[in-house]
């Protein structure tokens, strides 16, 4: 099986004082030709937001932007009048569309606030923007593939306008876990959120991302406890 790794420490830097993100693709001033995107998928970017800090009110469209919180609370703002928090174990979805304006902020006084901010090319343009949000923290992801966003929303997942699926798991120390064979024309990447884990003679430690366009499947091996987000999206437009 062919495949590539993008170490943690490989990925773009940024470094504002209220804000600290780490970019797996090219992303405002970090700019890397190789680093683009990977298929459809367009952004994902590691922040930490600190206390009383955030994003003002900015535009988007023609974008599917997926917010998981993994820790703290974020509190959202948009032009389409909702207004509400995301607390860690949630995730927001955001389907910008023909434009849609939001600000995203830490509310808190003292804790910061963690979270991967995600986006992916929808599959039509000028779509009716729209906003939900969605608590995962009940759904069971010990040892098997919880399905978080897909292109039809099956199984609980949160639907996006794209045949693009985000699983996540939490698996425990010395399991194995199948990723079942895709078609072809979908690309596969995983995220080690936290954790160490094997596939076949790849060690993955935190953060690291392992990516492949083979389709056939494979084992992931967790060397200790690890919490990881696989993407498995079309790789053309």
């Amino acid at each position: 099986m062919k495949y590539s790794i993008h170490r943690a420490h490989e990925r773009g830097v940024a470094e504002h004082g209220w804000l600290h993100s780490r970019f797996s693709f090219s992303f405002a001033e970090y700019h890397n030709r190789e680093r683009m995107s990977f298929g459809v998928l367009r952004v994902i970017n590691d922040d930490i937001v600190e206390p009383q800090s955030g994003f003002g009110m900015h535009p988007h469209r023609d974008m599917e932007i997926i917010t998981i919180v993994l820790k703290g609370s974020i509190e959202h703002t948009d032009s389409l009048g909702h207004h509400g928090f995301t607390n860690a174990g949630e995730i927001q979805m955001m389907s910008a569309g023909t434009g849609i304006e939001h600000s995203e902020r830490n509310p808190s006084e003292d804790e910061t606030l963690e979270l991967f901010q995600i986006w992916i090319y929808p599959n039509a343009h000028n779509l009716i923007p729209h906003y939900e949000q969605k608590d995962f923290s009940g759904v069971s992801m010990s040892d098997i593939w919880a399905l978080l966003v897909t292109g039809d929303g099956r199984e609980g997942s949160m639907k996006i306008a794209q045949d693009a699926t985000i699983k996540m798991t939490r698996l425990r120390a010395g399991t194995d876990l199948i990723c079942d064979e895709i078609s072809a024309g979908y690309g596969r990447l995983l995220l080690v959120v936290e954790g160490e884990v094997q596939i076949s003679d790849a060690t993955l430690q935190r953060r690291d991302e392992w990516q492949t366009l083979d389709t056939q499947s494979f084992v992931i091996h967790s060397l200790c406890e690890s919490h990881l987000i696989l993407f498995e999206v079309p790789m053309t437009r």
